[in-house]
């Protein structure tokens, strides 16, 4: 009697993660059955995607003058 309920509780468990997974909003893009090397290659592009973005506000930062954020007094 033990056993099966160890076992009833562990597969609802699972089923309710993957549920869980499944049904969110922002699901994770990295798959079960990706291999290394794919998913090597979804970092790099993350990481080339951060750098770009990073870069383009550098240069919007930089064309534009400083604005004072706080008042004196």
């Amino acid at each position: 009697m033990g056993n099966t309920a160890f076992f009833a509780v562990l597969i609802v468990l699972i089923l309710g993660i993957l549920y869980v997974m499944k049904s969110s909003d922002n699901p994770p893009e990295t798959n079960i059955h990706q291999t290394p090397k794919e998913y090597i290659e979804m970092v790099e592009k993350r990481k080339a995607e951060r750098l770009s973005t990073e870069n383009r506000e550098k240069q919007g930062q930089q064309g534009q003058p400083e604005q004072a954020t706080g008042t004196q007094r």
